[in-house]
């Protein structure tokens, strides 16, 4: 009940405001947020510019999911190689306390010292994707700009906003007041793909009248696990549920919808009425909107032989997976980047990816891609020759370029 009654007034808003108010709402948060900013002061006693980078999901939850390794990955790169230049802190924020300084990972809890205050060269990085926290401390942040800080924030993906059928409608919600939000305040966006920069460019303008008076900084994205991993992983073997010793394919992702699944094992169940040996095993959590797959799945004649899913795995089990697969599967029917892709690449595996333009730009890596509107029967023979070029070595795949250190330099470059 609690959340119906938080959401209740964006419910009502969304409803039934209409565009050209919305509009007017960004321009004057944004006209207010940028007057009366002072001017910077040197301060001799640390001249280091702070970035207070917000953890308020991740350090209270680490659900392990694909946007949590990107958080847990660059939150730990920006701290290994901020300069003397830069002062990182790392913030949480809850319901009732606005943004307060956290010992992360050793600790969680606020450590003691004052709330976040912003001053000229300041940044707040809102990288974790706090949809309620910039919420009930939207008035936060917003003193923080006014003190002469600057706010970013990254965005994955438009999806909420585009595609909302896929979502929740708490998310959605949630969503759509992070996006107006973040618009009025937002000094600049880091975006992980060229896609998500278009995306993003063109919801702010169609949605949100946002047409410039903003900036955007591509993310190089990192694929190594154990960048993500808060401690140095452990040398010894990882024990997995799976037995990694007869070949398998391979599906990271949370069940929802849009990651296509229910595709894939329609193909799976062609090919194993023809007699077919292939295992296909699927690492990710139960999303929204998918019961009746998830349903079918543990009902399925396969479930626990040759259709195996495991909605728990942490990273360092995750790792030893994707070392053991033949191959990785990308069916998503829309992604802002897609990173067990380049995760897959990252172990020299062969990827298997539905044919969209934000996957094409793999292709020089050496990833194969079916028809996006492809039938069962088509993607069935596809896979079968994937599969079949996989096991006799006829895929050379190639690792992507870059790792999570060169990610946190090049955030810190595009905060100026």
């Amino acid at each position: 009940m609690r959340p119906f009654l938080q959401l209740l007034p964006y419910r009502i808003d969304q409803a039934l405001s209409w565009r050209g108010l919305r509009r007017w709402r960004v321009a004057r948060k944004r006209r207010d947020a940028y007057t009366r900013v002072p001017a910077a002061v040197p301060n001799t006693a640390d001249p280091r510019r702070r970035l207070y980078v917000d953890l308020a999901v991740l350090s209270r939850h680490d659900a392990g999911t694909g946007i949590q390794r990107v958080v847990r990955a660059l939150a730990l790169a920006l701290a290994s190689t901020a300069d003397d230049e830069w002062d990182v802190r790392f913030v949480s924020a809850t319901r009732k306390r606005g943004y307060r300084i956290i010992d992360w990972p050793r600790q969680c809890d606020p450590v003691g010292k004052p709330d976040m205050q912003g001053r000229p060269g300041d940044i707040f990085f809102g990288l974790d994707f706090s949809l309620d926290a910039v919420r009930f401390h939207r008035g936060h942040l917003a003193r923080f700009r006014r003190d002469g800080g600057k706010l970013w924030f990254l965005v994955c993906d438009l999806l909420p906003a585009e595609r909302p059928e896929w979502f929740s409608t708490n998310l959605v919600i949630r969503y759509k007041a992070w996006i107006e939000i973040i618009a009025g305040l937002a000094e600049g966006f880091l975006c992980i793909s060229p896609q998500t920069e278009e995306d993003l460019t063109r919801v702010l303008s169609a949605h949100l009248g946002l047409d410039g008076g903003y900036r955007t900084a591509l993310l190089p994205m990192g694929y190594d696990i154990r960048q993500s991993m808060v401690s140095a992983p452990d040398s010894a073997p990882v024990t997995s549920r799976v037995d990694l010793t007869a070949p398998f394919t391979l599906m990271v992702g949370t069940l929802e919808p849009r990651k296509g699944h229910a595709d894939v094992v329609e193909a799976f169940d062609i090919l194993w009425s023809e007699g077919s040996d292939a295992r296909l095993v699927l690492v990710g959590r139960a999303g929204w909107k998918n019961e009746a797959f998830i349903s079918s799945l543990r009902e399925h004649a396969q479930f626990g032989t040759k259709l195996i899913w495991l909605p728990d795995v942490e990273d360092a089990e995750l790792e030893s997976i994707y070392s053991f697969a033949s191959g990785v599967i990308i069916a998503s029917h829309a992604e802002g980047f897609g990173l067990p892709l380049i995760e897959a690449l990252g172990h020299n595996k062969p990827v298997l990816a539905r044919d969209l333009p934000i996957f094409r730009m793999h292709e020089h890596l050496g990833v194969r891609y079916f028809a996006a509107d492809a039938t069962s029967t088509q993607r069935a023979a596809t896979i079968a020759a994937w599969l079949e070029d996989a096991a006799t070595g006829k895929i050379a795949v190639r690792a992507p370029e870059g790792d999570w250190t060169d990610s946190a330099l090049q955030t810190l470059a595009a905060f100026g």
